[in-house]
């Protein structure tokens, strides 16, 4: 890593959050029931309708007419037509929903999605505060959990599903939309898209699965196109590091603003955050997880030069080509140290470019004598830069001493539910303290 920042992956809010999947199969058939009933019910006699059938509940009547408002919603959005978006409002509802409703259709008709709708949940009910209910005058008033579910063609295999902060409205028969601002008393939250801050920009590139997608803003614009450029060689060196054992595509998300990248990563961005990793939970299976991005901070594109976004774009990618085989959990001198020494793997900087900190303080100290902790990498200052340069020199003395065959092994050994001692012995054949001691030893010969 090049001096003035760091790379962190995950959020305390994101990281390896997934939000629960709801089962939609008896909100299917009770809408489906009440749909094939009204339209039989036109020419059948009334002896034919629903006979032998209980009525449906006032409850299942709601969620399937909700039901209904929403697919409209997601079909007026994804087709851009801010018409029938405004159609959906109800009359009471604020006004800057509806044009921050318009404004988002706009900017996500550049958007490739290959699935996008909204599901209602199981959640419990919440409670419609009586400061949005009374000035709305309906004859019911909902706020249903409900989720965004969608997939941007190329990247995402399959969909991933984000909360929505809802309130509908009844009246004169018929449901409408009033607002999707967070309820901070009952904890919900409106997860926020790029298409939520304004208008995008979409560059997408042919790489070794498919397509890899990056979305930005008109601001951002020459980022947007460098970081596509550099998307293919980066695929490909991670895919030659690792295997090709993961999805061999990216999509890449590139923040404007603080708010966003908070929204995006759930973490505040920093001098020290060039870009950042998310992904739903992985199935512990092997199978890939859903809702990988990559997420830059809007002071990237200032700050990072060609070789750092090379080196970033690449670390980044490997945290999502390994995802699948990393446990919750695991120590972040691991999941550094391992997706660093594959940002800077054939760059042909020396040690003192990568871990000028860590050299200076070994040369004038001594040697390291333990493996960083997982506080020392969000310290902020020199104690950040250590951890992160003394993670990466952990794999670059591993791949210099045993080869890169058996680092490969070792961080699969170290990401799973196994101890770094049990770890170290089956791989390297090698106790802690040893292992610890030779590493010191390279490190220190590498300061000198």
């Amino acid at each position: 890593m090049s001096p003035g920042f760091r790379i962190l992956v995950g959020s305390a809010r994101l990281r390896w959050t997934a939000v629960v999947l709801v089962a939609a199969v008896t909100l299917s058939l009770v809408l489906f029931h009440r749909l094939d009933r009204t339209d039989a019910a036109s020419d059948a006699q009334p002896s034919e309708v629903s006979l032998g059938q209980n009525p449906p509940t006032y409850d299942q009547q709601r969620r399937a007419e909700v039901t209904v408002l929403l697919d409209q919603w997601a079909r007026a959005v994804r087709a851009g037509d801010v018409d029938a978006v405004r159609g959906l409002m109800d009359p009471r509802a604020d006004p800057s929903f509806v044009e921050a409703q318009v404004r988002r259709t706009a900017a996500m008709s550049a958007v490739p999605f290959s699935d996008f709708g909204y599901e209602l949940g199981d959640e419990p009910e919440t409670p419609v505060p009586p400061s949005i209910a009374e000035p709305l005058d309906a004859t019911d008033i909902w706020a249903p959990s409900v989720y965004l579910s969608y997939a941007v063609a190329g990247p995402d295999a399959s969909p991933t599903r984000r909360p929505v902060s809802l309130v509908v409205a009844e009246r004169d028969g018929r449901w409408r939309l009033v607002d999707d601002a967070d309820l901070a008393a009952y904890r919900r939250h409106t997860w926020r898209g790029p298409w939520d801050f304004g208008p995008v920009i979409v560059r997408s590139v042919p790489t070794a699965a498919g397509n890899s997608v990056v979305v930005g803003h008109p601001d951002r614009e020459q980022f947007v196109v460098d970081l596509a450029a550099e998307l293919p060689s980066a695929v490909a060196a991670v895919t030659e590091f690792w295997g090709d054992d993961w999805a061999r595509d990216g999509l890449v998300f590139v923040a404007s603003s603080a708010e966003e990248f908070d929204e995006l990563t759930g973490s505040d961005p920093s001098s020290d955050v060039a870009a950042v990793t998310v992904s739903d939970a992985a199935a512990g299976d092997g199978t890939r997880p859903t809702g990988q991005r990559v997420v830059f901070g809007p002071d990237a594109a200032s700050r990072l030069t060609p070789f750092t976004v090379r080196s970033v774009l690449r670390h980044e990618l490997t945290h999502v080509a390994v995802r699948a085989r990393t446990a919750d959990g695991t120590a972040l001198w691991v999941s550094e140290g391992f997706a660093d020494y594959s940002g800077y793997r054939n760059s042909g900087a020396a040690f003192a470019q990568l871990a000028p900190t860590l050299g200076a303080i070994v040369a004038s100290g001594g040697p390291p004598t333990v493996l960083p902790k997982d506080e020392d990498f969000g310290a902020g200052g020199a104690r950040s830069s250590v951890a992160y340069e003394s993670a990466w020199s952990v794999f670059a003395f591993v791949a210099d001493r045993f080869g890169e065959s058996r680092l490969r092994r070792l961080y699969e050994a170290l990401a799973s539910d196994g101890t770094v001692e049990v770890a170290l012995a089956s791989v390297l054949g090698l106790d802690r303290d040893r292992f610890v001691a030779s590493w010191g030893d390279w490190v220190a010969a590498r300061s000198r």
